[in-house]
């Protein structure tokens, strides 16, 4: 076995998912050079530069995914609006992207989306609304970037 970890493995495996959904999307998908940047990837949308931070779970039941959204260089350090519009969801096992906007996420350090319906809702958040995996499948057409991503 390498050096490189088995989350790093799924980390670059997710980032290339994205890639291929996005080229699948005529969206052209960029790199930051420098890798302690906030964001993974850079989304061209029409001259609109959109920063997306990608995400995955190694593992889940099959229902819930927890993503843990906090960065990697401090335990209790949420990503904030000013870090990336787009927080990208990754279900290596499906292959299925889920795209939350900064106004869905927004700034929770940890995430619970469904991946599929659930009858018994016991133990998924009592009384709270889900955030269903399926109904963020598109890219979102309006990112309030605030700013040029350079």
């Amino acid at each position: 076995m390498s050096a490189i970890s088995n989350r790093n493995f799924c980390g670059y495996a997710a980032e290339n998912v994205v890639r291929a959904d996005l080229a699948k999307r005529n969206i052209v998908s960029l790199s930051p050079d420098l890798p302690w940047t906030h964001y993974d990837l850079v989304a061209d949308i029409n001259g609109v530069l959109t920063r997306i931070q990608v995400k995955t779970n190694i593992k889940h039941d099959g229902y819930r995914m927890k993503i843990d959204n906090r960065k990697s260089n401090g335990v209790s350090r949420p990503y904030t609006r000013e870090d990336y519009e787009v927080l990208a969801i990754v279900d290596l096992e499906s292959g299925g992207v889920a795209y939350l906007p900064y106004e869905v996420w927004k700034g929770k350090s940890q995430i619970n989306i469904m991946l599929r319906e659930v009858s018994n809702m016991k133990g998924y958040g009592k009384g709270k609304q889900p955030l269903y995996f399926s109904d963020f499948i598109d890219f979102p057409n309006e990112v309030n970037t605030g700013e040029v991503v350079a």
